[in-house]
């Protein structure tokens, strides 16, 4: 089994990187999981996601550039075990047609003989219908891809009745479910399988445990796979 998640971790800089207890928190789930994207880094210093990195010696870490139209810059963070190996790392930042607030990144992973590329995009809630079209400009739908991360793709931000994106990829985190810590009820985060991905798809869910105000206002969603080397 393989399983991969993403986590926002909410404004995640060096005031909650000198958070002991917090940051041991982070780490003691992170453990669970094979691959997990961490976002919304914002840390000019780049000092806050190695020393959660340096938490985890069963991992290796990797993040992306820093993004945004804005002065607030947000960055990717990747961690997986040691006994999986990045391939490739493409990072579409800059995109010189300025489709997106944070350009995705997409890596694709070595398990054991088991190829998979994740793409990574924390999607801008007021552009999430523009956002995630023009993702299938780059998103591509061969072997096993999955394209994962607070997509805001739910509630006033993006009408899922209407949904025209994606469609014959499974979206395994359900319309109902609610992946925020916060008041509200709203399926932001997602886990978008294609064909390849969804044939070793097995579960799914959404770890809410010890996750309220302080720490995130984003649950970690994951998705677990029954990879199999060549497949």
């Amino acid at each position: 089994p393989l399983k991969i998640a993403n986590w926002n971790l909410q404004i995640f800089g060096p005031t909650k990187a000198s958070n002991a207890t917090l940051m041991a928190f982070y780490a003691s789930v992170i453990d669970d999981y094979d691959i997990v994207f961490v976002q919304e880094i914002r840390d000019s210093s780049n000092t806050a996601f190695p020393a959660l990195c340096a938490l985890l010696p069963n991992y290796s870490c990797q993040n992306s550039t820093r993004a945004g139209r804005t002065s607030s810059k947000e960055q990717y963070g990747a961690i997986y075990r040691n006994n999986i190996s990045v391939v490739e790392w493409t990072d579409f930042n800059p995109d010189s047609q300025d489709r997106w607030e944070r350009p995705p990144v997409k890596a694709t992973f070595n398990a054991s003989g088991y190829l998979i590329s994740l793409y990574n995009i924390h999607v801008k809630p007021d552009d999430a219908k523009g956002e995630i079209t023009r993702l299938q400009e780059v998103v591509a739908d061969s072997g096993n891809s999955i394209l994962l991360g607070d997509l805001n793709a739910d509630c006033s931000y993006y009408d899922v009745s209407n949904r025209t994106e994606f469609l014959n990829w499974t979206w395994v985190v359900k319309d109902s479910d609610d992946t925020t810590s916060a008041s509200t009820d709203c399926a932001y985060d997602r886990i978008i399988l294609n064909t390849g991905a969804n044939a070793e798809y097995s579960n799914y869910g959404i770890y809410s445990q010890g996750i309220q105000d302080g720490v995130s206002d984003h649950y970690l969603a994951w998705a677990e796979l029954n990879a199999s080397a060549g497949s």
